[in-house]
């Protein structure tokens, strides 16, 4: 049966809630969202029944048949072989092109926009030059590259290139042990080999790689010019020579590229000369060739050109040159003039609205075949998804306008058509935005998709202007080009456009985990629930703390410790990729490399240092009931604590009940939102800001908590908030723990504004009532929340809109709910693929419904 939520009284009138669709009256609660998918073509419709999802489960893909190919790292292995002697960048650069030039090139039936990332379309590239430790995973499992001797032989080779081996040298092994547990830090990088990037995908669709070639060459014969210059001095003539090789790193890299893209538009030539029976498709083909022919290497001209060229500059930078997670640019912006062409001017490849539509509606189905050869441990915390891939969207521009335009309209019609779990999307929310696209935001909300995730726009810009200053080249982010904002990933903002965007994952990202950092300085930095090991620095034990500021301190220290062994982590492998694993084609496109001739991994020109926290509200949680129950009230004293956690809690139930039911976070309960609000702002934020990062500036917290937050819960033993060992952690950055915010969803709001100070951007997860938004007053109640929201000066905020019938029906038979979609933590997921330890955190959190008094704080019109 289908559930609407019950009227109430408010301002004077009783106000009920019918649903806004009728026809949703005969859809039962079980299977609402199958019934909500609805591609705009024929054709998109064939393209998602036939998608070959990458999706993983508990580490495991989902789909038969998916594994990792050879070719990319055989390429790679033969170039650098060849290569010996010759400077570094140059070695990098043959090595990319070798892989463009004799690669298998992929032609799928039905499809507009074409090129792939490996041999085959269920295969996916690994990267042994990052971390043999993520190659070494595959090779004992069913998804290893064939053969699998020459795939071990390869990465045997690059055992001593690697980043891993340049990286570990510098570091303690016993720091390097603590951080392979993963329970109070995240593994570094340089063994993961997990990154992420904004791509300028502006200079490939506006100048072309053709354009870009003649300015490398250019700079070339200006800096030979310099050098020839008499009198002779050595303190600046020497410092062409690496740009020299950098620029011709560039011109090789690009040249690659343009011979690559018309490797495909030949096969779609051949393909349609010879082999192609449909009239309609031969013709399209042929349309698909001349595209390729002209695309990257020209300026796009039309939509076709740019969907096209954005694609073959996502799949280099990402996957091809190298591995890279997130999918970072503003695409109504970027796509704007091209949608002015082609649909309002109709000047070069004229279409409609509805063709912008199904054009995004494909390039979504491309993001969602995407693999990526991601290590198990990278696999397990993205279950039911491939990996994050996230487009920003909305927001103002340069001049504080409205940046919302027709092409961000029709990027959130398709996605809400298309009903895919990539790429997510995020909204920039500005109160100039225009309403007809906040109903379409509202949509794609409203049925379940659990995104847009929203963020702040002042904020975002605020940010990056306070970034801006602390850049070492001194050309941080302009007042102007602080509004060309995306997502990096799922929260952290970063520059986007022609420069100064963030190349590689050491400027940003990596975590550490509060709640295991909680009970190790609870035991003299020692892990006896998990790794049986000392984890932290000896800062005593919890029954010494006589005060409840000794425990703040050492916990203090033992943040500290984490933060900076995770960020130095970071900062070498930044070190080492400038000299190693150099990105000429990136430096290609970056105005920046091309202009100082540097490689786009050395340069950094804005400071972006985030840093994730998770599982802070775990931690915090247990302070607030410690300090009530042992330091003021003095119901217990710390022994007691301790001998009960060491006991999971077995035999101490009433104990337990008590500091369970101790004050939580997101209640608008002042006593426990103080104590949490200065452990955000001195010691999440406080400690943080303390570290300067490779580029200058100071690391501040982002919650980026992915699934991390059931890995780490795992591996925690019980903590003081009352929660058992084992069970998951809280699912975001600032989100209340699961089913703990009983006050309604604005005392959520009133809780998180308390935080300002040493904040950058932290997770917000709420589940709103799915009868409220899909009623007739939904849009209205949703609008009032978002302003309030904003108005609260809050960085983020993301919702799930779906019902605990649905879930539970989902569990029981996951084959009838393939299109039931939910928001985890900074990504969405398909929920039949999430273990279902993962599943029952998101039936957990609460449903948050509005009471009077929610709508009389939001000022709602019902």
């Amino acid at each position: 049966m289908v559930t609407t939520a019950e009227a109430i009284d408010y301002k004077g009138k009783k106000v009920e809630f019918p649903l806004e669709y009728a026809a949703e009256n005969e859809i039962p609660d079980e299977e609402l969202h199958e019934h909500l998918a609805k591609p705009s073509t024929e054709r998109t419709k064939r393209l998602k029944a036939r998608c070959r999802w990458k999706h993983a489960s508990a580490g495991e893909f989902v789909e038969k048949g998916v594994c990792a190919g050879i070719e990319r790292m055989r390429l790679l292995t033969e170039a650098h072989k060849a290569s010996e002697g010759k400077p570094e960048v140059m070695r990098r650069a043959l090595g990319l092109a070798n892989i463009l030039n004799k690669c298998t090139v992929v032609l799928q039936d039905d499809e507009f926009i074409i090129g792939y990332h490996a041999e085959d379309p269920n295969m996916f590239p690994l990267y042994p030059e990052l971390a043999y430790m993520a190659v070494a995973d595959y090779l004992i499992t069913d998804y290893a590259p064939q053969p699998v001797e020459e795939a071990r032989e390869i990465m045997d080779y690059w055992v001593p290139y690697s980043m891993q081996s340049k990286c570990e040298h510098y570091f303690d092994p016993e720091d390097l042990q603590r951080m392979y547990q993963v329970s109070t830090m995240e593994a570094p990088g340089f063994a993961t080999g997990y990154n992420s990037i904004v791509p300028p995908y502006e200079t490939v669709l506006e100048d072309g790689l053709l354009k870009r070639i003649e300015l490398a060459e250019a700079n070339i014969q200006m800096a030979k010019d310099k050098m020839a210059e008499m009198p002779w001095d050595a303190t600046k003539g020497l410092a062409w020579l690496d740009k020299i090789d950098n620029w011709e790193a560039m011109i090789l890299v690009d040249k690659a590229v343009i011979a690559w893209a018309r490797r495909h538009a030949r096969l779609c030539k051949i393909v349609a000369e010879n082999f192609e029976t449909d009239p309609k498709r031969k013709e399209e083909l042929l349309e698909i060739a001349d595209i390729n022919q002209r695309v990257p290497a020209e300026p796009c001209k039309g939509l076709k050109d740019a969907f096209q060229a954005k694609w073959y500059t996502y799949l280099l930078c990402h996957a091809i040159d190298r591995y890279a997670s997130g999918m970072a640019h503003k695409e109504d912006t970027l796509l704007w003039p091209y949608y002015q062409n082609s649909v309002i001017d109709k000047s070069f490849q004229p279409m409609t609205h509805a063709d912008v539509v199904e054009m995004v509606e494909m390039e979504r189905l491309k993001v969602s075949e995407h693999g990526a050869g991601k290590s198990r441990a990278y696999r397990e915390i993205f279950p039911g998804s491939n990996d994050l891939f996230i487009i920003s969207l909305g927001g103002t521009l340069p001049d504080g306008s409205d940046a919302c335009n027709d092409m961000t309209d029709a990027i959130l019609e398709a996605t809400r058509n298309i009903r895919t779990t990539e790429p997510s999307l995020m909204f920039r929310y500005s109160k100039k935005g225009r309403s007809k696209t906040k109903e379409l935001v509202f949509g794609c909300i409203r049925d379940g998709l659990g995104y847009p995730s929203i963020k702040h726009d002042e904020i975002g810009v605020q940010q990056m202007k306070e970034y801006g200053k602390f850049s070492t080249e001194g050309k941080g982010a302009t007042d102007e080009e602080a509004h060309n904002w995306v997502n990096v990933l799922c929260m952290s903002p970063g520059i986007h456009g022609r420069r100064k965007t963030q190349k590689t994952r050491s400027e940003g990202g990596g975590s550490i985990f509060p709640a295991k950092i909680m009970e190790v300085t609870l035991n003299d930095g020692y892990d006896w629930s998990y790794a049986d090991m000392q984890l932290g620095p000896k800062t005593g034990n919890a029954e010494d703390f006589n005060t409840f500021e000794k425990l703040w301190e050492a916990f203090k220290v033992q943040y500290q410790y984490a933060a900076s062994l995770v960020i130095r982590c970071k900062d070498t492998l930044r070190y080492f990729e400038g000299k190693f694993l150099q990105m000429p084609f990136v430096s290609s496109i970056d105005d920046g490399c091309m202009e100082l001739g540097r490689d786009a991994c050395e340069l950094s020109e804005q400071p972006n240092g985030w840093h994730n926290p998770i599982t802070t509200i775990v931690a915090a949680n247990s302070l607030v009931a410690i300090k009530k129950l042992i330091y003021d009230e003095k119901k217990y004293t710390m022994k007691q604590l301790m001998d009960a956690l060491k006991a999971n809690w077995d035999g101490f139930e009433e104990m337990r009940k008590d500091f369970k039911n101790a004050p939580k976070w997101g209640n608008d309960d002042e006593y426990a939102d103080a104590i949490i609000k200065d452990f955000y702002e001195d010691i999440i934020g406080g400690e943080m800001r303390k570290i300067t990062n490779y580029s200058g500036g100071p690391v501040l917290p982002v919650g980026q908590a992915v699934g991390l937050y059931m890995e780490i819960g795992s591996r925690t033993g019980p903590t003081p908030d009352g929660r058992y060992g084992g069970e998951a952690a809280d699912d975001g950055g600032i989100s209340p723990y699961m089913g703990t915010d009983t006050k309604g969803p604005t005392a959520v709001l009133r809780s998180v504004s308390r935080v300002q100070k040493n904040q950058k951007a932290n997770l917000l997860n709420q589940r709103l009532s799915l009868p409220i938004m899909r009623s007739q007053h939904g849009f209205n109640v949703w609008h009032a929340y978002m302003d309030t929201w904003h108005d609260l000066n809050i960085d983020h905020v993301q919702f799930n809109v779906v019902s605990t019938a649905e879930m539970k029906a989902a569990q029981k038979e996951p084959e009838k709910h393939q299109d039931l979609i939910v928001r985890v933590a900074g990504f969405s997921a398909r929920f039949v693929d999430i273990p279902t330890y993962g599943q029952n955190t998101i039936i957990a959190r609460n449903e948050q419904e509005f009471g009077a008094e929610d709508y009389e704080f939001i000022d709602a019109d019902l």
